[in-house]
């Protein structure tokens, strides 16, 4: 019996293990009547992939024997897949020749490490000569042991984006070494006023020695009232996103800058920096003095010319008609200057005006305005000067001249006649009409002298 009961459960069992082989084996038929169903469509698919891809596609054996190139071969390569199958050339001779050696580690890597895989870009010789550059992905395939047996990748042309670079790299070097070698300072700062970027100009101003500027604070280098000021600066510029340009004294050492602040922007169009172009302007500001003082000044006497005491009158009577107070005039002639051009050539009288313009200059404040407005005219406008006291400062001037006179060894006597006229503000009249009164007033004082 017992043998019999041993012989069911094994029929049992085995019943049991062939329906479960039924039962996959119907799976299995499911599974590639479903595969064959969809096999067309996959290789339409790929069909299109192949067809519409716009690299290389390729395997090959571990000692790199093509068993497939797809895609774009020929418009890449100029060769078509059917000679690199046939060896005709190898990838290798197609590689350029300065480039072999750079990527000759990889393919070593690639035939001997298990699952290898990299990037690497270099240039090939189409078939009509011209060099391309290429993108390569490639990776090996191993056995089930972990030996590479297959090699397999994809190529791009990148030659346009190279050529673009390239393009790029040039104008960043034209760029740079224009930077370089101006003589303007030009450095670059962030939202938080730290420097980005200084050339070697302003380094050498800044007195640095290498880059130990980059990323600290504008304010580690220059006083609290130059950081408040180029801070403004620098946020209309954040704010308004437009270049603002500004004159501006160094309180490092006292030269002057045309500074020009520009937005640095991002390819969003989002201002992340701000470049300062900072031009030296010294020298023209010296020049701009000279002509100012020039334009203003006497060139023979070294007082104020015609111009000049106009400008400056024009502020003191603004200044009298604000306070409500009066101010006096004085008008002087030089007398008997044509005698002394004639009797001793005009050198000599150059030299009586000149004497005059120093004795005018030593009796009277630099806050006082003194002008030759003539040949032998000179006016004075006294600051501050009321009541009796314009009798007690023409007196001094009529005295200095008697001073200058008892030193002097000369044939003739310097003299000349004062007028003076006031101005009121409570009844003002113009520069021109004060002068009329003051040049009268000096001709009854001449007149008084029998001249």
């Amino acid at each position: 019996m017992k043998d019999e009961n041993k012989t069911k459960k094994q029929l049992i069992n085995e019943l049991i293990e062939l329906r479960q082989s039924i039962s996959k084996l119907v799976r299995k038929k499911d599974e590639f009547k479903r595969l064959k169903k969809i096999l067309p469509k996959t290789e339409e698919l790929y069909h299109l992939f192949v067809e519409n891809f716009q690299g290389i596609a390729f395997m090959g054996k571990i000692d790199f024997t093509p068993i497939f190139f797809k895609g774009a071969v020929e418009e890449i390569t100029g060769y078509t897949e059917e000679e690199f199958l046939k060896g005709e050339p190898r990838w290798n001779q197609v590689i350029y020749p300065e480039d072999i050696a750079r990527i000759s580690k990889s393919l070593e890597a690639i035939r001997l490490k298990p699952r290898y895989h990299t990037e690497r870009e270099y240039r090939i010789v189409r078939k009509d000569g011209q060099i391309r550059w290429i993108y390569e992905l490639i990776q090996n395939i191993c056995d089930s042991s972990g030996n590479p047996i297959l090699v397999q990748g994809t190529l791009y042309d990148i030659s346009e984006r190279r050529r673009a670079e390239e393009a790029l790299r040039e104008s960043e070097d034209e760029y740079r070494s224009l930077v370089e070698s101006t003589d303007d300072s030009i450095y670059l700062v962030d939202r938080n006023y730290r420097y980005l970027f200084i050339n070697k100009k302003h380094i050498s101003r800044l007195g640095f020695l290498g880059n130990e500027y980059l990323y600290k604070a504008y304010s580690e280098f220059h006083s609290p009232d130059e950081t408040k000021w180029f801070i403004e600066k620098a946020d209309k510029v954040f704010n308004t996103e437009e270049s603002v340009r500004y004159e501006y004294k160094s309180l490092r050492d006292g030269r002057y800058f045309l500074q020009t602040f520009s937005p640095v922007k991002k390819a969003d169009g989002k201002i992340v920096a701000v470049t300062v172009i900072s031009k030296d302007i010294t020298d023209y500001k010296i020049m701009e003095e000279k002509l100012h003082s020039l334009s203003l000044t006497d060139e023979l006497t070294g007082l104020y010319n015609r111009r000049g005491f106009f400008t400056l009158a024009e502020q003191v009577l603004k200044l009298s008609n604000r306070q409500k107070k009066g101010i006096f005039l004085l008008y002087a002639d030089v007398d008997n200057l044509k005698e002394i051009n004639d009797t001793f050539g005009h050198k000599e009288g150059d030299l009586a005006l000149i004497e005059i313009a120093d004795i005018l200059k030593k009796s009277y404040r630099d806050s006082d305005v003194a002008a030759r407005i003539g040949g032998d005219e000179f006016v004075v406008i006294p600051i501050g000067t009321i009541g009796d006291n314009i009798k007690i400062i023409t007196s001094r001037l009529q005295k200095a001249i008697e001073i200058h006179n008892s030193k002097g060894n000369r044939k003739y006597k310097l003299s000349v006649s004062i007028g003076q006229t006031y101005y009121d503000p409570k009844h003002p009249c113009s520069i021109d009409e004060l002068l009329v009164q003051g040049d009268k007033s000096m001709y009854e004082k001449k007149k008084s002298k029998g001249q």
